[in-house]
């Protein structure tokens, strides 16, 4: 098949904000797809950091799109307990669901999606880093370690750390969240967590850590895992009584583990701010790139729910031969996904806020009920609304 000197869209990162916004063009404008160019900087199955946790309103996009989550490797989660200390409530993703919601292993789950991509016809080159972007007021030049491509549009769906992010705004105040993860074997002979269930613990807010401990039940080439990770939102410039390194090795102790006997990662994590840049002309930002869940870190279900969006101002502006994309933040900000994420980032300034002990120990284990409703009515299940409008 001959390469196409110039594409229509080229989408610069292959994980699921990336996928989102392909599969949804293959819907909005089929007629694109041959036209459409995905590059991926790793080959897919590629190692990524991340809790792997699928909440429903990822599974409502994803059957949106044609696709069943349950064709992957992954676990049931039976309840979701939030915690100051080891006590707290538990909950369940949806008011009368039968699990809090499911886990996968991300380089599963990225490898699927690019299949599913590659199945509907689109072009996946991978091993192709990109290291420079410019935008002329006809075209978008990438330069790549693969060579130069050209195209009219550009998606940036390249992470926290974007690289397209950087081109089209180069000075800006970053807003990232700071996370720590291992993967681990079950030690259900020695920690207190019932091994069904996810946990997230506050215990560190106090001492300056504004996010939590996690530890997801998930599995890794068919066999039982722990992932285990910390958390810090950074929505405040705190300084800290203790390290995220030591915050989770005193965890890990907590539940029979040594923290040196495991491979420790981290990476940023950049989060939604309502007052950022979405879009420059003939450049749309999806996901992470664009921005994630400020209050827990949670960014599956958003970079999916991206690519709706980043799909039908693509055909517009095609339609229009308008590129300037003037209009995508306000469509985000008034989306069910945007509302979402607002609502994120306000209760993470607000919560985080909230470093006593005797507060946390409060909320989490006296507001339990109030806590539920909170989640329930804003924060999850915006997908379903999106989906009726």
């Amino acid at each position: 098949m001959r390469i196409p000197d110039h594409y229509d869209v080229i989408i610069v990162g292959a994980g699921p904000a990336g996928i989102s916004t392909a599969l949804h063009l293959a819907q909005v404008a089929p007629e694109m797809v041959a036209r459409t160019l995905i590059l991926e900087k790793a080959r897919h199955p590629r190692p990524k950091l991340c809790g792997g946790g699928i909440l429903p309103d990822a599974e409502v996009i994803l059957r949106h799109l044609g696709l069943d989550i349950t064709e992957i490797p992954h676990y049931d989660v039976d309840w979701a307990h939030f915690d100051f200390d080891g006590r707290g409530m538990k909950m369940r993703g949806e008011k009368k669901g039968t699990f809090a919601f499911r886990t996968i292993r991300r380089h599963e789950f990225d490898a699927w999606l690019a299949g599913k991509a590659r199945e509907r016809g689109f072009l996946v080159h991978e091993n192709t880093s990109v290291k420079g972007v410019t935008v002329t007021g006809s075209e978008v030049v990438l330069e790549t370690d693969q060579g130069e491509y050209r195209a009219s549009v550009v998606v940036g769906a390249d992470g926290s750390k974007s690289v397209v992010r950087r081109a089209v705004i180069p000075q800006e105040k970053t807003h990232t969240a700071r996370l720590l993860e291992i993967l681990t074997e079950p030690r259900p002979e020695k920690s207190f967590h019932i091994q069904t269930d996810s946990y997230f613990d506050f215990l560190y807010i106090p001492q300056g850590i504004l996010g939590y401990t996690w530890d997801f039940p998930a599995l890794e080439n068919g066999r039982p895992v722990r992932v285990r990770g910390i958390y810090d939102s950074n929505v405040y410039p705190t300084k800290t009584d203790i390290s995220l390194r030591a915050a989770l090795a005193a965890e890990f102790g907590r539940h029979g583990y040594s923290l040196d006997e495991y491979k420790l990662e981290g990476h940023p994590l950049r989060w939604f701010e309502a007052r950022s840049v979405f879009a420059a002309p003939r450049v749309l930002l999806v996901g992470d790139a664009a921005g994630t869940d400020a209050l827990f870190g949670e960014g599956i279900s958003a970079a999916l729910g991206y690519g709706r969006f980043a799909a039908q101002a693509i055909k517009k502006a095609f339609a229009k031969r308008d590129f300037t994309f003037r209009d995508y933040k306000t469509i985000l900000l008034r989306s069910e996904l945007g509302k979402a994420l607002r609502r994120r980032t306000w209760l993470a300034k607000f919560f985080y806020r909230l470093r006593s002990r005797l507060i946390q120990a409060f909320v989490w284990r006296k507001l339990g009920w109030f806590i539920e409703w909170v989640m329930q009515t804003f924060m999850i299940g915006w997908a379903h609304r999106q989906e009726k409008r």
